[in-house]
């Protein structure tokens, strides 16, 4: 390819990621706990916990396509200030995860004190966070998806998975999830937290809906074009993912 052709492709790129940049959706304001540190690098939101050491598995994020990574601050901070998590909160290009592709395996290795990792996202995060898993295998010890299915095939994996969906999302493409089933490994549904296994779900995954719950709400960046109304809280949906998140991290010693 000549120079002039590659400039201008280099050019039209730089243009279509800053339109798309423009077209994200900004996160609700959040009045940050007082017992979490958050630091902030131009790779990601690092949330840790003031007063503790963090637990020895950490969660890495990837966000939602065309989403601030700021509107996960409020999904996620309870599990740094209540449970010492340390959360790391992926910044991608243009806000789209698929530029950024396995930027969690290399931004891990800044927390020194966190021994294993689970890796998650939402939307097209959850996309490029099975990707990521699926390229370093040992390095994640378990996976949850929000609004999200794999396109890569992670159906051998051992280590457990979360797929979280929502009754009244009008984004996710559930027929997308019913079809990339067979990449992730065997189904269990999962309809309430009480029913949620107490020993290992190593290579099985873990399927929820949570009922009356919309796509946006995974996040906190108000209502998403095309997305159905959830007629449950902000503040109950992400309960009620933090709930799950807890137990399957209990579940599998982590």
């Amino acid at each position: 390819m000549l120079y002039a052709e590659k400039m201008k492709l280099q050019s039209l790129l730089i243009i279509l990621l800053s339109f798309f940049a423009s077209c994200s959706y900004l996160p609700e304001e959040v009045v940050l706990d007082s017992d979490i540190v958050l630091e902030e690098t131009p790779n990601y939101i690092a949330l840790s916990p003031k007063n503790a050491v963090p637990q020895a598995t950490g969660i890495l994020f990837y966000p939602g396509g065309l989403v601030d990574p700021h509107a996960y601050i409020e999904a996620f901070q309870e599990l740094v200030s209540a449970d010492n998590r340390q959360v790391v909160i992926l910044k991608v290009s243009a806000n789209l995860a698929i530029t950024n592709t396995n930027k969690a395996y290399r931004c891990k290795d800044d927390f020194e004190e966190v021994q294993n990792w689970i890796i998650g996202g939402h939307s097209l995060g959850g996309v490029v966070a099975c990707m990521d898993a699926a390229n370093h295998r040992e390095a994640y010890k378990g996976l949850f998806l929000l609004g999200a299915y794999s396109a890569s095939d992670l159906n051998d994996w051992s280590a457990p998975v979360l797929l979280m969906t929502a009754e009244l999302d009008g984004l996710t493409d559930i027929e997308k999830v019913i079809e990339n089933e067979v990449k992730l490994p065997p189904r269990i549904d999962i309809a309430n937290l009480s029913d949620f296994p107490i020993t290992s779900t190593a290579g099985q995954t873990i399927y929820h809906e949570i009922p009356g719950g919309n796509h946006s709400q995974f996040g906190a960046y108000g209502a998403q074009e095309g997305d159905g109304v959830a007629n449950i809280s902000l503040e109950q949906q992400q309960g009620e993912v933090r709930d799950f998140l807890r137990a399957f991290m209990a579940a599998n010693d982590l």
